[in-house]
């Protein structure tokens, strides 16, 4: 089968693009148009779109990455890399899909190896038939473990909550903390202040923008994307969890935060992880996907909180590609003083 490989959001219709992620198998909001606009919105974020198209213009495969720096200047050199996640999507059943993947990661070399220290896919399903594809492209992969809780019945995935997690719940709720979806800039601005507050004592990484919580907001309004959650007490925000939504298949955390020390007593993070399966159970959302919970060999205290909560731990894993090895080394350097290895 001859397909070509195109570049740009201008070469692919957004109805087509959206048809095929609505059909895929593996569909996720994380490759939609959406999620494009979405990055385009975001300060320091550059969206990139590649599409793999047959000659009557049936689309075969999308890919969307997203070119990302958190600072300016020699700063934002170090920190510049590429993510995609959950792609490429490839049409179940084409014969020459791992050439089309081959070809597909070939253009994101070429298009991002001189901007980005380096490429990483974060996979959401076992993409080892393409392991040949990644490698080609000098792609290593790692181990990487995520958490996903089937919520299809409710009394299977209450009972696999840990009691005291389920007792820290009931307390919260008894002290009159309360979950609501975001619904003004300005409870955003409070929820993002927050999540500055914990990435810098605890996450220990740089931060997206606050311009990518707005827009995800403003997205969610016209009924995009999913929606955030927050946990309030006393008319002020305390904690709170971005919720990518893939319709008809699962309900994602993408950012948590909650104001756990100040408020011992609420449990803002343990609130609003209950709140967001609650959610995923009463609207009929088949999974809660938690969308990382670290590398296996390696301690990780956020695991030990996840896991509390039940469901299946998958190893899909991340394949990475380093594009400036120099760069790389000082990066790690860099940021070990500065407390940021978590970055990679």
């Amino acid at each position: 089968m001859n397909f070509s490989i195109f570049t740009g959001i201008e070469t692919l219709p957004r109805q087509e693009w959206r048809d095929f992620i609505r059909l895929h198998p593996g569909q996720t909001v994380f490759q939609s148009p959406e999620m494009f606009d979405l990055y385009r919105v975001a300060d320091h974020y550059e969206p990139i779109v590649l599409s793999a198209r047959d000659t009557e213009s049936n689309i075969l495969a999308v890919l969307l990455a997203v070119h990302l720096r958190d600072y300016k200047g020699m700063a934002g050199r170090l920190t510049s890399r590429v993510v995609v996640q959950g792609g490429p999507l490839i049409r179940p059943g084409l014969p020459n899909s791992k050439q089309i993947v081959t070809k597909l990661l070939g253009k994101l070399v070429s298009l991002t190896r001189e901007k980005s220290v380096f490429i990483q896919f974060r996979n959401f399903c076992d993409m080892s038939e393409y392991s040949d594809s990644f490698q080609a492209h000098s792609f290593l992969f790692h181990s990487h473990l995520n958490l996903i809780i089937p919520t299809v019945n409710a009394v299977e995935t209450i009972r696999g909550i840990s009691k005291r997690k389920m007792h820290q719940v009931r307390q919260s709720l008894h002290a009159g903390a309360q979950l609501a979806i975001a619904s003004s800039p300005d409870e955003i601005s409070q929820f993002y202040q927050i999540l500055k507050k914990v990435y810098h004592s605890k996450v220990k990484k740089p931060l997206a923008p606050e311009s990518l919580f707005q827009g995800f907001l403003e997205a969610s309004r016209h009924g995009n994307l999913g929606f955030i959650l927050l946990v309030k007490y006393e008319q002020r925000v305390i904690g709170g969890m971005v919720c990518p939504l893939t319709a008809g298949k699962s309900l994602t955390e993408w950012y948590i935060c909650g104001l756990d020390k100040e408020y011992k007593h609420i449990h803002p993070s343990v609130l609003v992880t209950y709140g967001a399966i609650q959610y995923a159970l009463d609207n009929n959302i088949p999974t809660f996907d938690f969308l990382g919970i670290g590398r296996p060999e390696k301690p990780y205290g956020v695991r030990d909180f996840k896991l509390h909560f039940g469901g299946d731990v998958v190893n899909y894993g991340r394949y990475e590609r380093i594009n400036r090895p120099v760069l790389y080394a000082l990066m790690k350097r860099v940021l070990a003083v500065m407390g940021w290895m978590k970055l990679v």
